[in-house]
């Protein structure tokens, strides 16, 4: 007998995969990549669905079953692959009783899922919600769709969940509250739902003020309420709707590669490595050995090509830090570890705002003595081409001055008091600037021209009046309005061709701290007759002292949603009087995400943070686990959406992993860097990160400060 080739045990060690199982990663990578789009057309065209849902989409169908959204419910199930989660459960249940799955093919086809009741369940609470709202014909012609599915998954009476001990009691309970005639008429649960239905129907067409009564058992055993069924049927999606991994496709990958690494089905590494190690060795000469470092060649992969590119290890430390932090072009994104450029005001002048300009080769500040300085000069005897971007390109202490003429003469922006709250535009022309006295100016930022002056934006109407302080501001997607919140506790859209107010938002009890456009779909939180049919509805988010983010519609200015995020304040000190009508913790910053879609960071001055949806879910909290009872102070989040970077008010600089919710790594010393000095009294007062770069920046408006500072870590 010939022994097997090489061949033939290649052959032997590899593992079918199902084409089907790599279009499902493919699917659950475009969903974290919020290209939903994209996944729905793949899905469509291959005709295969998804195995789970990942962390972000099942707590979004959690919160569209307690809330009532039964469409976006139906929705993300619809997304659902039933059939493979049958398979799978039928596999199982043959492995209990041991049976081998190929006989008694009838036996299995009477068995039902879990999945498929609490799916059936959830296309009855659907119908009997359109009957209880008067939507009678709506709701019998959708009875009808789905008479067949709810009669093959679902008892006459009910629910028969077996794992759900709730369930258990309610279908004793159902069974005594029923008479016996009743019972007997009945024959399928479609029948029994059109039962409940016609009941409603007749009890409103009765007249009298009965428009809130319901028959006995409408929304299920025991007389249930709406809310108390809601409830019980998102506990049932919680605990059967599989969950599908984070990062799964990605993990894979990198663990192929690593595997062929280690085989040797990348070659060319392994072996040129070996040759530089045995040359350095032969270069000795007879005598005492010299020590020399090994350096390990880098690597770089390509994936789709399965090529190999190795970077030689006689190249400057210069290129070596400019190979790491870039890669193929991209910027590798990668957690700062300590100071390494100071950005230093005059003396008795503070910073009390910042930000990076859009292509990340400048940063503003705004001042306490009203200047707008814009810092990030280039290094001489740089040879980078125009377009990269590297760690050491900027000199962010410098202002800057060979691009921007106007601050070599001198000649700054500035304005009458300190600078509150500023934002660029889109596009990086325009910078809006807003002060402690109301007002509101834009500027050209190539020349330093003022554009538009608006005066007095909140409060303030005589000549000598000083209007409410401006404490957040934002151009519109379009750079034709911006929008502002201050202390009168408004947030107000100004049109810049008009340099007028043209809507005012006005709800909040206490100071705007935070205020932004949002674009949504029109099934997230608004009807599409609210969103007037638009397929992309603009909105604006609010944050405010009194401990409430709102929802707002952009084009009516009326709220949408009031969402109030569970801030413990027996801990700590209240920033408000008792007798306020205000009791919660003030929301300093509100941070819209691109993933996971539809989503945002809250930071109220508390010991946590929050991952919320806009709906108002809670999809992850962020908490510290050295201590506790610290105040968060400011907050920023990488361009990735991979870091939450958190200052606390003990000093220290706390990065959260923004997906699973973990301490990553803590800057001792971030706060006595940006300050200068080690004085605890001194808070951190805002935070930004670069656009492009693993950059972050901290600075104090603390008056006790010899002169400002702002502190970048790389």
């Amino acid at each position: 007998m010939s022994p097997k080739s090489p061949e033939d045990n290649d052959e032997s060690n590899k593992i079918d995969i199902p084409s089907a199982d790599i279009l499902r990663l493919i699917l659950t990578h475009l969903t974290e990549s919020n290209l939903h789009q994209s996944c729905q057309s793949l899905s469509q065209e291959s005709g295969v669905s998804m195995a789970g849902l990942v962390g972000p989409s099942k707590g979004q169908l959690i919160s569209c079953a307690e809330g009532g959204r039964w469409g976006e419910c139906l929705e993300i199930l619809t997304g659902l692959d039933l059939q493979r989660y049958r398979r799978g459960y039928i596999d199982d249940y043959c492995k209990a009783h041991g049976d081998d799955g190929n006989n008694d093919g009838g036996a299995h086809e009477s068995i039902i899922t879990p999945l498929e009741k609490v799916a059936s369940l959830t296309h009855e609470m659907t119908i009997l919600e359109l009957g209880d709202r008067g939507e009678f014909e709506l709701a019998y012609a959708c009875l009808r769709m789905c008479s067949e599915m709810l009669d093959k998954t679902l008892p006459v009476n009910g629910d028969d969940v077996d794992d759900i001990d709730d369930l258990k009691q309610d279908n004793y309970q159902n069974n005594t509250n029923n008479t016996e005639a009743n019972l007997g008429m009945i024959s399928s649960r479609s029948a029994d739902i059109e039962r409940r239905i016609t009941a409603l129907s007749s009890l409103r067409s009765s007249g009298g003020d009965i428009s809130l009564l319901l028959p006995t058992n409408y929304y299920g055993p025991s007389n249930q309420t709406q809310q108390k069924r809601r409830h019980f049927i998102s506990k049932l999606l919680s605990r059967h709707v599989p969950d599908a991994p984070m990062g799964r496709l990605t993990s894979l990958l990198q663990q192929s590669v690593k595997w062929q690494c280690h085989t040797g089905a990348f070659p060319t590494v392994q072996r040129l490595f070996q040759d530089q190690v045995e040359n350095d060795d032969d270069n000795d000469d007879g005598g005492k050995k010299k020590k020399k470092k090994r350096k390990t060649p880098e690597q770089k992969f390509d994936l789709v090509l399965g090529n190999v590119d190795l970077v030689g290890s006689t190249d400057s430390k210069k290129h070596k830090r400019k190979s790491a932090s870039t890669k193929e072009g991209r910027i590798v994104e990668r957690i700062p570890s300590r100071a390494k450029q100071t950005i230093r005001l005059g003396k008795k002048s503070y910073i009390e705002s910042a930000i990076f300009l859009p292509d990340g080769r400048g940063l503003v500040t705004g001042s306490s003595d009203g200047f707008i300085e814009v810092w990030g000069e280039r290094r001489s005897g740089d040879n980078e081409s125009s377009n990269s971007l590297l760690q050491n390109d900027i000199d962010f202490e410098k202002l800057q001055t060979s691009d921007l003429l106007y601050q070599k003469n001198d000649e700054l922006m500035m304005q009458d008091s300190s600078i509150l709250a500023m934002d660029v535009s889109h596009d990086g022309t325009m910078l809006a600037s807003a002060s402690s006295y109301g007002d509101v100016c834009v500027w050209k930022i190539s020349d330093g021209r003022l554009l538009r002056k608006l005066e007095r934006t909140h409060g303030g109407s005589g000549s000598n009046d000083q209007g409410c302080a401006v404490t957040c501001i934002q151009f519109s997607p379009d750079g034709s309005k911006v929008l502002t919140g201050g202390h009168d506790s408004t947030c107000r859209e100004h049109g810049l061709l008009s340099s007028r107010m043209i809507k005012e938002f006005r709800g909040h009890k206490s100071y705007v701290n935070c205020c932004s456009y949002v674009i949504l779909p029109n099934s997230s939180i608004v009807t599409r007759s609210e969103s007037g049919g638009e397929r992309n509805f603009l909105a604006v988010v609010t944050a405010s002292a009194d401990g409430s983010v709102m929802i707002w519609n952009c084009r009516s200015a009326e709220p949408l949603r009031e969402i109030i995020p569970p801030i413990s304040t027996s801990n700590n000190r209240s920033i408000h009087d008792t007798e306020s009508i205000v009791s919660s913790r003030s929301i300093h910053t509100v941070i819209q995400m691109h993933t996971p879609p539809n989503t945002m960071i809250v930071v109220p001055r508390s010991d946590r943070a929050f991952l919320m949806s806009l709906s108002g879910s809670i999809l992850q909290t962020y908490v510290r686990d050295d201590v506790q009872g610290t105040e968060l102070l400011a907050a920023t989040v990488s361009p990735s959406n991979q870091w939450l970077y958190v200052s606390a008010n003990d000093g220290k600089c706390i990065v959260f992993d923004l997906n699973s919710g973990k301490v990553e790594k803590i800057l001792t010393s971030f706060t006595q860097e940006c300050v200068g000095k080690s004085d605890p009294s001194c808070e951190i007062s805002g935070m930004l990160h670069h656009p492009h770069c693993s950059f972050i920046g901290g600075y104090s408006n603390d008056k006790s400060q010899k002169r400002g500072m702002l502190s970048i870590w790389k």
